[in-house]
């Protein structure tokens, strides 16, 4: 069953490129849509060159939101939560409002 699933993630630390670099290479290979929101910028985690720039803009202990959509959420969700286990702090949230002031332009 496709679901759309959205994830805080607090970064502990600034995410190694082999990281980053683990994260796409995932994506591609299952086939998982999953993107990376923060302020007002959001990253397809499928395009590498679109992924490192947002992360090298991010700051220390700043939080972003990963949606996934797709097959599965929750398991892409514990995988992409294992690889980052050392750089971040994560947990599901508790609320999906649709703000139908704002639009997301990927």
């Amino acid at each position: 069953m496709s679901e759309l699933s959205s994830y805080k993630i607090q970064l502990n630390q600034h995410v190694h490129t082999q990281d980053i670099v683990k994260i796409h290479q995932y994506a591609v290979k299952n086939d998982v849509n999953m993107y990376l929101y923060r302020d007002h910028l959001i990253a397809d985690v499928k395009k590498l060159s679109k992924l490192l720039s947002f992360f090298l803009l991010c700051k220390k202990n700043q939080s972003l939101v990963l949606i996934i959509d797709g097959e599965d959420a929750k398991e892409v969700y514990h995988t992409i939560r294992k690889l980052l286990r050392k750089n971040v702090k994560t947990e599901p949230r508790k609320e999906h409002i649709i703000e139908t002031e704002k639009s997301i332009l990927i």
